[in-house]
């Protein structure tokens, strides 16, 4: 019995040890960004069988009895549960609020099994643009196309160019809304009131330049004919009407009785087809001999045309699809993990997808030192989505995670371990001495 205690001794202090040394490293590493506490789960060591079930007391079945051989570690677990969010101020300062993981890996088109797990989100932007870990790893994403699709293939390391410039565009389309106001005279059917805007618009080399649209009544429903007209021109900065496709013409705009648009230049409207509000017109906004189609639009298919009631005329130009080139401004990351590029004029170029990462079974991860983990068969195969679509995680830019340690418990863990620990060395204590009173038996 004496040495069967001795091993029970040993087996507490070997497992008190190993509790000791997890709720140590979990008091240390409580202001590390993204730790997860541990636990020790302890296991019961198979007993030695004293007597068994078979055995009988006067022809009764007895309870077996087996004495404890100790006591070892079944497992390390750790708690994923969520930290708190500590504002940084720092745009590449990135946290979870959810389940998942940031994907890394050290260099661009690394394997699948060279990815490395990580909630610690203290990236930087280095040399060359690339967003990287603290250690130098490369984030992971999905690239945006041309076409603003994101492109959700191959994981491509997340970067841009710090010297990017948004180019220019020449202006296509313009619109108008607002209302001219049914107030305005037809003077009897000689030149009627008139109001006019102005807008900028911009050529292909982003240069700005003038533009100018009069309307001018001429026709009112109540001077017997039924119908409301107006008559509009559209001015270069020089004053020089532009003509529509095919030569000059009057350009008309009438209205129904309800002050809503029924036809422009001729054309009427259908609700469904956005093209019937609009008109078109030549200009050689580049001024390099060939002329560019002008589409001018008075409304579209949600309603937003231009009306005709009485009082104050409002007309405006609404939007125009031209713009000036821009540098680069800044940058931004969205809740949904989404690089922005932001120019001075005006431009937000979405550039990547932050990819984010999770496993069925995120204890089954092992554990690579500097807040990284890798997939293993417990772990289950990675699965990569992105925030708030694939999962009910935000991206929180500007902030860290922090440890989800609990220092009150870890101090109470601490002090139950060195209690425990203190018992198992009592035990071999006590062993010993019975130990020695045998030998001195013999004696």
């Amino acid at each position: 019995m004496s040495l069967q205690s001795l091993s029970i001794g040993v087996s507490g202090l070997r497992s008190h040890q190993t509790r000791l040394d997890t709720v140590s490293n979990n008091i240390a590493n409580s202001s590390t960004t993204a730790f997860k506490r541990q636990r020790a789960a302890f296991s019961e060591e198979l007993g030695q069988s004293i007597l068994g079930v078979g055995r009988t007391a006067g022809g009764s079945a007895i309870n077996p009895s087996k004495v404890g051989r100790g006591v070892s570690v079944a497992s390390i677990d750790r708690n994923f549960g969520q930290g708190s969010l500590n504002d940084t101020g720092i745009k590449t300062d990135l946290a979870l609020n959810g389940d998942g993981f940031f994907v890394a890996s050290p260099k661009s088109g690394a394997a699948s099994d060279q990815r490395r797990l990580t909630r610690a989100g203290n990236f930087s932007f280095n040399q060359n643009g690339e967003l990287v870990t603290a250690n130098g790893l490369n984030v992971k994403g999905w690239e945006f196309g041309d076409d603003g699709n994101l492109q959700t293939g191959e994981l491509k390391d997340v970067q841009f160019d710090p010297n990017a410039q948004s180019s220019a565009k020449v202006t296509e389309n313009v619109s108008i809304g607002g209302n001219l106001s049914a107030d305005l005279s037809t003077n009897g059917g000689s030149p009627g009131e008139t109001t006019s805007i102005s807008t900028v618009v911009y050529d292909n080399q982003g240069e700005s330049k003038s533009l100018t649209v009069d309307f001018e009544r001429t026709k009112s429903r109540d001077e017997g004919d039924g119908t409301d007209e107006w008559e509009f021109t559209i001015k270069d900065g020089e004053g020089t009407p532009l003509d529509p496709p095919g030569g000059p013409s009057p350009n008309t705009l009438e209205f129904d009785a309800d002050g809503n648009v029924t036809s422009v230049d001729g054309t009427s409207v259908d609700p469904n087809n956005p093209g019937t509000f609009e008109a078109d017109f030549n200009w050689d906004i580049n001024d390099d001999g060939s002329d560019e189609t002008l589409s001018l639009a008075f409304g579209d298919e949600n309603g937003g045309s231009v009306t005709q009631y009485s009082g104050s005329t409002t007309t405006t130009v609404t939007s125009q699809d031209g713009r000036s080139s821009g540098e680069l401004a800044g940058f931004q990351f969205t809740p949904e993990g989404a690089l922005e590029l932001n120019y001075t004029n005006g431009v937000q170029d979405q550039l990547f997808q932050l990819a984010i990462g999770n496993v069925n079974n995120p204890n089954g991860l092992e554990q690579q030192g500097d807040n990284f983990f890798t997939t293993t068969s417990a772990s289950g195969d990675l699965q990569l989505g992105q925030a708030g679509r694939d999962l009910q995680t935000s991206v929180v830019s500007g902030s860290l995670e922090s440890s989800n340690v609990d220092l009150s418990k870890e101090f109470s863990d601490l002090i139950r371990a060195q209690r425990s620990y203190q018992a198992s060395a009592q035990i071999i204590t006590t062993a010993d001495e019975v130990l020695n009173q045998t030998v001195q038996l013999k004696r």
